[in-house]
């Protein structure tokens, strides 16, 4: 089979102000499916560079307050709420994780 196919993604084209369609306009089959990599998505690109800067800090401190062991009692922070935002990151941590390969 032919590595190149047709991309519904990728066949309109803007003209004169009109989406239009351009048929037989070809592209590497796996376009929509290549992986993400720090050179084709800049929120990966940046997540990685946050990371490197203090991701082994994070996680060291993170350690050593899970094995301390005893319950938390969070700061109020006005307009924000800690505990959420903190599951929000696991559950996007976990995704993350989950499509690395």
């Amino acid at each position: 089979m032919n590595r190149f196919a047709v991309c519904d993604k990728f066949q309109q084209f803007w003209r004169g102000g009109t989406s239009k369609p351009i048929e037989g306009v070809l592209c590497d089959r796996n376009m929509e499916e290549e992986l993400m990599s720090i050179e084709n998505t800049p929120q990966l690109r940046s997540f990685l560079q946050m990371w490197m800067m203090s991701g082994g800090m994070v996680v060291s401190t993170i350690e050593g307050v899970v094995n301390d062991g005893r319950g938390i009692q969070l700061p109020e922070i006005q307009g924000r709420d800690f505990k959420e935002e903190l599951v929000n990151l696991s559950e996007l941590i976990s995704k993350i994780v989950s499509r690395i390969e």
